[in-house]
This record gives structure tokens, sequence and C-alpha cells, in this order.
């Protein structure tokens, strides 16, 4: 009982004695239109057994696809084999392999003495490694070949999953003696044991192209709006009291018309443009006119008198201009940097007439004016303005 008990142990010690190779692990991205590529190599003696790796995202598809490329013709197990079911005489049988494989009719591949010899004993209860493991993904339909000019598999990404895993296996090598078509060698092999954790970086844009279309409609929607409104109310003024209830009503109105988007869109597109809406629409909310009083001396309206400097809106002001010049420099869009530009220049007008009408006095009205001037100078310096 001892002795048969050991017999059966025993091929399982043998194989658990085996050294096992540490597994590599790289951390890589992959994104539509930017693929990754690394070279391992088979043997440290010959550069024409190294193989290249290939990741290709299509995000339309969804798919990624792994390529692997050597000089030499590839061959590599589509599915776990054991070694006495596919092997006989040192010869590869494709007709044993737990799959279908394309060989030629008499086709005959033979394994080289140095990788009989690699395969761990008792050869009989070796089992060929499956070439790639992967996690997240699943194996497109393919047809399999014994000789291979390159091995490439497609994966249908799960989901929407942003993280994936490919490991490669056993990958081997053939060679031709004496260039007969039908006779091929594997040559060399390897476990490569490296495991490629793959972050997909997506678009976040893609299938939002009406959305996109709708936000910079609204954008552009606002832009004419608040123009429109310093255009009618140029100079912050009303001759009267009804004219300046009727531009708090306009104002109410587009207020109403155009409230505030939330901006939480990973789209930059989108994102961008909603975010110039609202600072549109702030516009329009911070927009003022006051009533025009006649100047008891006769010369014009009391542009000089009443109250002093509206100081929290020459702060913001400030802060407009200062984010402006942000965006403007983070901007790709031509469009889009010149209607900051523009923005910017109406911002520095408007400023520039109501500080020339009421000249700074307190202290407080002198250090929003320094603040203004600060950012606006900037806007200068940096926009070529």
């Amino acid at each position: 009982m001892k002795r048969k008990l050991l017999l059966i142990l025993l091929p399982v010690l043998c194989l658990a004695a085996r050294p096992v190779q540490a597994q590599t692990v790289k951390d890589i991205s992959v994104s539509s239109g930017v693929s990754y590529t690394d070279h391992i190599a088979l043997s440290e003696d010959s550069k024409d057994t190294d193989v290249m790796v290939k990741f290709v995202f299509d995000e339309d598809a969804n798919t990624l696809t792994l390529s692997v490329l050597s000089y030499r013709t590839l061959f590599v197990f589509q599915e776990p084999a054991l070694y006495k079911s596919v092997v006989r005489h040192n010869c590869l049988i494709p007709e044993r392999l737990p799959y279908l494989a394309e060989a030629g009719d008499g086709s005959r591949f033979a394994l080289a003495k140095d990788l009989v010899k690699a395969v761990p004993r008792p050869r009989k209860k070796y089992v060929f490694r499956r070439w790639v493991e992967y996690e997240g993904l699943q194996r497109a339909p393919t047809d399999y070949k014994m000789v291979n000019d390159y091995i490439q598999q497609t994966f249908d990404i799960t989901g929407k999953r942003n993280v994936v895993s490919v490991t490669l296996r056993d990958v081997y090598l053939l060679d031709n003696p004496g260039g007969r078509p039908d006779r091929y060698r594997l040559v060399r092999g390897r476990d490569l044991n490296t495991k490629y954790q793959i972050r997909i970086l997506r678009n976040p844009c893609l299938g939002l192209d009406e959305e996109i279309v709708a936000a910079r409609k609204r954008y552009g929607e606002v832009r004419s709006a608040y123009e429109n409104l310093k255009g009618k109310y140029a100079g912050g003024t009303v001759s009267s009291g009804e004219l300046l209830k009727v531009f708090e009503e306009t104002k109410s109105v587009l207020l109403t018309q155009f409230p505030r988007q939330d901006n939480g869109s990973p789209c930059p597109n989108i994102h961008d443009a909603t975010q110039l809406y609202n600072q549109y629409v702030d516009s329009i909310a911070r927009y003022t006119c006051t009533v025009r009083v006649p100047d008891v001396t006769g010369s014009g309206t009391a542009e000089g008198g009443g109250k002093g400097l509206d100081t929290k809106l020459i702060y913001a002001q400030a802060r407009q201009l200062d984010k402006a010049v942000a965006r403007y420099l983070v901007s790709q869009d031509a469009l889009e940097r010149a209607d900051l530009v523009n923005q910017c220049r109406e911002i520095v007008g408007d400023m520039s007439a109501m500080i020339s009408r009421k000249a700074p006095k307190t202290a407080e009205e002198l250090n929003a004016v320094r603040v203004y001037r600060q950012a606006e100078q900037y806007f200068k310096k940096t926009c070529g303005q």
C-alpha cells in the first residue's frame, strides 16, 4: 500500500520540485490610437529569438487585440495539452491537440532534442500551457494554425472595464530544415510568465456628439444674449426709473431662460462649453444699471458724484479675468481662445470706463482697483494685448 501511494505521489513531487520562474508584472496603458509594444527575449544567445508583444485598443468596437511577432515562425498551444497525448516519437501530432488547428496534409512537427531534454520528467505527465491567460476579457472566435508568421488574438472587453489583465505563457519558435513546406521543428520554447496589468484610457466624449453640439449651442445663445444686453444698456445707466424696471425684468427673463448648468461631465468638450456658459450667466447676473441723475451744475450727468466705486464688482471682475486667462492657457481650441480674449477685452473696457468716472478714494476702493489692475496687466501680458 505504501509503495503504491509513493508511486502515485512521485510524479507530483517531481513537478513540485521544478524551479518556478518568478512572474513578471508590467503596468501599462492603452488608448484609442495609442498602442503599447514590448520586447521579450526567448533566449540570451540570439537576437532572432526575441518576440515583440503589441496591444491595440479599439474603442468603437470595445476590443483589445494582442499580437506576438518574431523574426521566426511561431507556434503556441491554444489550450493546455498533456505531453503523452500530443507527442509521439518526439513529434507533435496536430490531430491529437484538444482543439482544431490548421496544418498542411502530411505536415510533420518534430521537437528539437534540446527542447525535449528541457521538458521535466516524467515527460508524459507534463502539460504544455495555453499561451495566454486573461481577466476582464473574452476571447473572440479565431482560426488556429500550427504555423504562424505572427500570433494574434482579439478580446472583447467585458462591459466598459478600464482595467484588465493578460498573462503570456508558453511560446515556441519553429524552423523549416531543408526548406520543405511540410517539415517543421520546434527549436525554442519558453514560459514567458509575464502579466500585463492594462489600464484602458477611454475617450470620455465617445458617443456624446449630440450633447457636445447642444452644450456649444447653449454657450453661443447665452453669449449672444449677454452681448445684446450690454449693447442695449451700454454704460450701465438708464434715463428713468421706468426704464430701470424694464432692464430688471429683461435681466430676470434672461436668467430664467439661461439657468446655470451642472458641470460634472467628464467630457472636456462639454465641460468647457458649460463652464463658459455659466460664466456668461454669471455676467448677466452681475450686470447692473442705475438711473442717471441730472447734474445741477449743468455739466451733464453726475458721473463723479453719488456713491463710490463698487468694490465687490471690481473684485469679481478681477477674478473673472484670472479665470478666463487660466482657461486660455490650457485651451487648444482657437475659437475658444478668441472668445476668451474678447470676453476679457469687454471686462477691461467696462472697468476702465467705471474707474475713470469715479476715482478711487477710500482705502478699500484703492485696494480693489490695485487688485483689478494686476489682473488686467496679467491678461494683457499673457494674451498679447
